[in-house]
C-alpha cells in the first residue's frame, strides 16, 4: 500500500540536508579564520569570508527554512513509528523567543517551527558575534520582525536548529 501523501510531490531530502550541512560548516568553520596570520591584512581567505558570510547565512537560513516547514506540513502525521512524531520535532527547542520586546513580556523556548517562521519572516538577521569583522561566529543567529503591532527578536541556536532539521527529513526514512 502506497503511502497516503497530501501534496502531490515530495521534496529533495539530499539538497535539503546539504544545505543544512553547509549552514552548519559556515559557522564551525568560521573561527579557524581569525587564526590566520594577522600580518597580512589582506588575506584572500580572510577577505572572502567578510564579503560573502552574511549573504551565504541568509541564503541558507531563508532556504532551509522553508523546506522544513513543507516538510513538516507533507509528513504531519506520517512520520513512522509514531503519531505524534512530527509533534517532537515541531516543538524541538531551537533558541529563544522574545515574543513583544516592546512590552518586555519576558521570553519563551523558541521552537523548531516556530523557528522556520521566524526566519521566513525576519526584517533583520544578524549573526550574534559583536563586530564580525573582528569576531568569529558564535552558534546563534539573532532574528528581529514584526508580528502585527509587536516588535519581536529570536536567538536562533544553529547547531540545534540544524539537528532538529536533520530530524526533520531523515524521520521520513
Amino acid at each position: 500500500m502506497l503511502p497516503i501523501r497530501r501534496n502531490n510531490f515530495e521534496l529533495n531530502t539530499s539538497i535539503a540536508l546539504r544545505d543544512a550541512y553547509r549552514l552548519f560548516l559556515v559557522f564551525a568553520g568560521d573561527a579557524p579564520m581569525f587564526d590566520l596570520p594577522a600580518d597580512d591584512q589582506q588575506d584572500p581567505l580572510r577577505l572572502m569570508r567578510d564579503d560573502l558570510f552574511v549573504d551565504e547565512i541568509t541564503h541558507l537560513l531563508i532556504g532551509t527554512a522553508i523546506a522544513n516547514r513543507i516538510q513538516l506540513e507533507h509528513m504531519d502525521g506520517q512520520r513512522p513509528g509514531s503519531s505524534d512524531g512530527a509533534a517532537r520535532i515541531s516543538d524541538a527547542g531551537c533558541g529563544e523567543l522574545w515574543p513583544d520586546v516592546l512590552e518586555d513580556k519576558g521570553s519563551q523556548k523558541l521552537s523548531f517551527r516556530e523557528a522556520c517562521n521566524k526566519i521566513v519572516h525576519a526584517i533583520h538577521i544578524v549573526p550574534d558575534c559583536g563586530n564580525p569583522a573582528e569576531n568569529p561566529l558564535t552558534s546563534d543567529v539573532k532574528l528581529r520582525g514584526h508580528k502585527g503591532k509587536e516588535a519581536w527578536v529570536a536567538h536562533l541556536n544553529i547547531p540545534q536548529y540544524v539537528r532538529a532539521s536533520v530530524m526533520n527529513f531523515r524521520g521520513q526514512r
